[in-house]
């Protein structure tokens, strides 16, 4: 009898083993597709990678790591991606060994959380710039910019309700607008005050 629940414990742990490893080599694949996908979006030619690491930091936070290095970039620059889990972003946090804050050749892509949210309002048609008042800060920090007139130089990555591109024209007196801004503005001291494109993400035509 004794050695039958041996044996049934034995069998038990067996199954127990087979299922974490299983599942460890699951998570690991789809870990690595998940990074490949962010750095693919990130723009980071695969020619240009080299000593590529990919491991799974078990002994301290659980992640799965990938490390490289990038052809053009200072040879002590890392680009370094954490996979923390399902229903997690793709974490990119590259170190250097001569820098806290190292510029790397391949940023990652930006999206609209990286941006400051202001609701505007049109105050005449656009043309090749927009003209926009009534500014209030809607998620993010404040960019420094009051209640006033100004116009914005932007041309580009302007985008209706939707998500179509619309040209500046396209964008009539008394129209919403979401603006997403930069944490730091830089603005001419004219009137209205004038903000470049640089400053500014995107214009959603609300």
């Amino acid at each position: 009898m004794r050695n039958k629940y041996s044996w049934m414990l034995l069998g038990l742990a067996l199954v127990v083993s087979v299922f974490f490893i299983g599942k460890h080599y699951y998570t690991k694949a789809y870990a690595e597709r998940e990074i490949d996908v962010f750095v693919t979006k990130q723009g980071v030619p695969s020619n240009e990678i080299y000593d590529e690491k990919f491991v799974w930091d078990w002994q301290k936070s659980g992640d799965y790591v990938k490390n490289f290095k990038v052809r053009g970039d200072s040879a002590d620059i890392v680009y370094q991606y954490l996979f923390i889990g399902k229903g997690y972003d793709v974490l990119f946090t590259p170190y250097s060994s001569t820098s806290d804050e190292p510029d790397v050749k391949y940023p990652p892509e930006k999206t609209e959380d990286d941006f400051n949210l202001y609701h505007g309002v049109a105050y005449e048609d656009g043309g090749s710039s927009l003209y926009v008042d009534y500014l209030k800060l809607f998620t993010g920090r404040d960019a420094g910019l009051d209640d006033g007139k100004y116009v914005l130089h932007k041309s580009s990555d302007i985008f209706d309700a939707a998500g179509k591109k619309i040209d500046a024209s396209e964008v009539k007196q008394g129209d919403k607008l979401k603006i997403y801004f930069a944490d730091e503005v830089m603005i001419k001291e004219t009137y209205p005050g004038q903000i470049d494109a640089e400053y500014i993400f995107k214009v959603v035509r609300e």
